[in-house]
């Protein structure tokens, strides 16, 4: 009898998350959602990033990457989701240190639009699995080979519910689960997803820098790459010629503070009792 792994993948806009149970230990791999297909690359790959060759191409994944090459779309069923989650699978099997013929049963998270609509889960699920093929692919030059069948598709902002199900059986939740691009709501009665409250808006992270990029460019006269960008969202304030701006420091929580409140009103609008809200994740 083949050994088995449990893996789940959460590949996101901004961040790509695996976690692995085997033989009783648990394995866990991050790296961020960026993608740049490049050409016989010589320079040295450098921590959470992966030199991924696929059917005769190549790419280079995570943190090496520039923010210009986030994907912005609204489909995962494209290449970069594509090769993230087999890159997360190929880092946690190393990890693992597993066979080569390893059991693996897969979870995969897809947006609630997709997730509801049985033809798109179906060619989400059908593309995972590499339309039935073995999985050839190599990671920073070390060779993997796997297979993927009867992959469970999970919708996104579950996790929470399910991770604790004895907090929740006996009340109302809403969860809202805040991506780089949108922003998706559940209400669960007890353990159960109520279909009709699946709602997405589009106000994930990326709208957020998006505001923050026209405030620096209006208050200081200075205009910010998305690669900074990401830095002043992170260190929480603005910096340049190496002087903080400590104003920065209120703009920066109070714009976060109004995002979360248009989250809010947007849940309002769409008819949800957001005084049923138990968690934002």
């Amino acid at each position: 009898m083949k050994e088995k792994i449990l893996i789940a993948v959460d590949c996101g806009k901004y961040q790509t998350k695996g976690i692995a149970r085997y033989k009783g230990n648990t394995y866990m791999t991050t790296f961020r959602t960026k993608m740049q297909q490049v050409k016989r690359l010589g320079v040295d790959i450098q921590p959470n990033s992966y030199l991924v060759e696929f059917y005769g191409n190549e790419y280079l994944l995570g943190d090496m990457v520039s923010e210009d090459y986030s994907d912005f779309s609204l489909n995962k069923a494209s290449r970069i989701h594509h090769l993230s989650i087999y890159t997360a699978i190929a880092r946690l099997l190393q990890k693992a240190n597993t066979p080569s013929n390893v059991d693996i049963h897969l979870a995969v998270n897809a947006p609630i639009t997709t997730y509801k609509d049985a033809i798109q889960k179906e060619k989400f699920k059908q593309m995972v699995e590499n339309q039935g093929h073995t999985v050839h692919l190599m990671v920073n030059n070390k060779a993997f080979s796997f297979e993927l069948s009867n992959v469970t598709i999970a919708f996104e902002g579950m996790g929470e519910i399910y991770a604790k199900p004895d907090s929740y059986k006996s009340r109302n939740t809403i969860i809202v689960d805040l991506g780089g691009l949108n922003a998706t709501f559940c209400t669960f009665k007890g353990i159960q997803p109520q279909i009709h409250s699946m709602i997405v808006s589009d106000l994930g992270i990326n709208v957020l820098k998006g505001k923050l990029g026209k405030l620096i460019n209006e208050r200081y006269g200075v205009t910010v790459s998305s690669d900074d960008l990401e830095q002043v969202l992170q260190s929480g304030y603005f910096a340049s010629k190496g002087e903080i701006h400590e104003d920065s420091k209120v703009i920066i929580e109070e714009m976060k503070f109004e995002h979360i409140q248009q989250i809010v009103r947007f849940a309002v609008n769409a008819k949800i009792k957001v005084d049923h809200f138990s968690a934002i994740r």
